[in-house]
């Protein structure tokens, strides 16, 4: 609406475009313009991580239009108690009382797994693989790992993707600590970007602790605790217009200057940081 225009409204989905290999983290309905996207660049080779899946965080997934393209390849990966939890939180949210297309039936070729947070995910030139152990990968395979926080009710998976030297670290969905976060800076340490929750003014989180959702403020501590390159403050609060996402932009700012509120459509190129081909691409922020 008009109080949302310069920050935008929908709910989770993030781009990372890594030598032409489009990884998708979360499929909030920032998901659906996303996807459509893709189908103009044929790009249909897909690999889309869950951070966790709460519900905005997977709405935008039936609306997906390379889940129904013959074409399409999707590499669908999350956490999960056992290797089916994922395929089953999508089949139900696709169930029969509330959609009227099954995942069954969605034509793309899906590969559809629960991961746990020491395994790797590599995408080389020949496909995408997940080790077990730490792996020997090309200097052109793309490396995820994962870090598994419990500062989130039910837990939530954090991701560091690796290019060429360069990483991205998305940590959405956690909530600071008294003395903050220790391994998530640690894993965090010296990304290019990071792309933190930061959900709450430091006076409505006051009645919202235990939410699993951060400040401003406790994101600038991280990202400058870790020494990462730029901080990006992402799943802004729904209620918040435009003017309340800036005060957090400002909060941020005080603690870590290269602090940016995510906003819809937001693209950045980490060439402008140093040499590498790579683009982050924000496709919303909530």
């Amino acid at each position: 609406g008009a109080n949302t225009v310069q920050y935008g409204g929908n709910t989770s989905c993030v781009e990372v475009n890594a030598g032409g290999r489009a990884i998708i983290l979360d499929a909030g309905t920032g998901i659906i313009p996303l996807g459509r996207e893709l189908v103009k660049k044929q790009n249909l080779e897909i690999l889309l991580l869950f951070s966790h899946l709460h519900h905005d965080h997977t709405q935008g997934f039936p609306f997906f239009v390379p889940t129904y393209m013959p074409k399409a390849k999707l590499h669908i990966y999350g956490p999960g108690g056992t290797a089916e939890t994922v395929k089953h939180v999508l089949e139900h949210n696709q169930s029969s009382d509330t959609f009227p297309v099954s995942l069954r039936d969605m034509a793309s070729n899906k590969d559809i797994r629960s991961l746990h947070e020491s395994q790797v995910i590599v995408w080389e030139e020949d496909g995408v693989w997940v080790h077990e152990s730490s792996p020997s990968p090309s200097p052109e395979a793309v490396v995820i790992r994962i870090h598994k926080s419990h500062a989130h009710p039910g837990g939530v998976y954090h991701y560091r993707i690796t290019y060429q030297n360069k990483s991205v670290v998305y940590a959405t969905d956690t909530e600071g600590y008294v003395g903050m976060d220790r391994k998530l800076i640690q894993f965090s340490r010296d990304a290019d970007v990071l792309i933190h929750d930061a959900q709450y003014s430091d006076e409505h989180y006051i009645t919202t602790q235990g939410y699993g959702h951060s400040t401003a403020t406790m994101a600038g501590q991280v990202a400058a605790s870790a020494e990462t390159g730029q901080l990006i403050l992402f799943h802004h609060d729904p209620s918040y217009a435009d003017d309340a996402v800036a005060a957090q932009e400002h909060t941020a700012q005080n603690i870590f200057p290269d602090a940016r509120a995510a906003f819809e459509g937001m693209v950045i190129d980490l060439m402008q940081i140093e040499t590498m081909a790579k683009e982050v691409q924000y496709a919303s922020h909530d």
